[in-house]
């Protein structure tokens, strides 16, 4: 992680602060694009993942599973009767305490161990939480994709290289069946990189992709057959890439 992921990650956390102050009633009740998920309750998962890092044993306990999107459901129905001013104004002062002690991880490398997220350094934390707010936010709040027709905050290139350093990371640990074929991965546009995935060894096939589309298929939001993905190779091989994906 780099200050830029606690920068963009900081800059989302404004940007909802200040639209969610203008959301009516019906806008907080509508269903998100996150499935299960109403508007409320997706800032209700980013304000118990604050608390995550201000103060983790305020928090239920996790889903038995040990499933994190369990846990995160477990969580977000903790705050079913919060009143939304109530959840927002959470959402605001633990987000600007959670910004400070997120900034204190950068540069540090000690392992995390993140249950079926994988195990990552410290200071990929952010990146996570900046991939988190990016794709909430920009995919699953707002139109079109969304129910609340309000203008998207910018997407700066901190934006796009937190978000594609945490799913690039996050892909051999949470879907290792993607990584049975070396397979390189090109990411276009600004902080574009071109990435392995898989063992060692000449790639049998090549998958190139915006972030921004990335970040749709990835998370299976929607599939890559709908979107601008290419491929060249291995198709067979590149295909069973693409349908093996699946980060969060």
């Amino acid at each position: 992680m780099t200050a830029s992921a606690v920068a963009a990650l900081r800059a989302d956390h404004a940007a909802l602060a200040a639209m969610a102050d203008s959301f009516t009633a019906e806008e907080w009740a509508a269903s998100s694009a996150c499935e299960g998920w109403a508007v409320r309750d997706v800032v209700a998962h980013m304000t118990q993942l604050w608390r995550q890092v201000v103060d983790p044993t305020s928090l239920p306990a996790g889903d038995p599973s040990g499933v994190t999107e369990r846990t995160q459901d477990r969580w977000v129905e903790a705050l079913a009767d919060q009143p939304v001013d109530e959840l927002l104004a959470d959402y605001k002062t633990l987000g600007s305490q959670a910004l400070v002690g997120l900034e204190g991880l950068v540069g540090v490398d000690a392992p995390m161990d993140l249950g079926d997220l994988g195990t990552h350094p410290m200071d990929l934390i952010a990146n996570a939480f900046a991939f988190d707010h990016y794709t909430h936010i920009r995919v699953d709040v707002l139109a079109p994709g969304g129910p609340v027709d309000r203008p998207a905050p910018p997407v700066t290139e901190d934006h796009l290289d937190a978000t594609a350093e945490w799913i690039l990371a996050g892909i051999p640990q949470m879907s290792p069946a993607a990584a049975a074929d070396p397979i390189d991965l090109v990411l276009t546009g600004p902080a574009g990189r071109t990435a392995r995935i898989g063992p060692d060894g000449d790639a049998v096939a090549t998958v190139t992709s915006s972030i921004a589309d990335l970040v749709l298929w990835a998370t299976h939001r929607q599939s890559w057959r709908d979107l601008d993905v290419t491929v060249s190779g291995d198709e067979a091989a590149a295909h069973r890439f693409l349908d093996a994906v699946h980060v969060f």
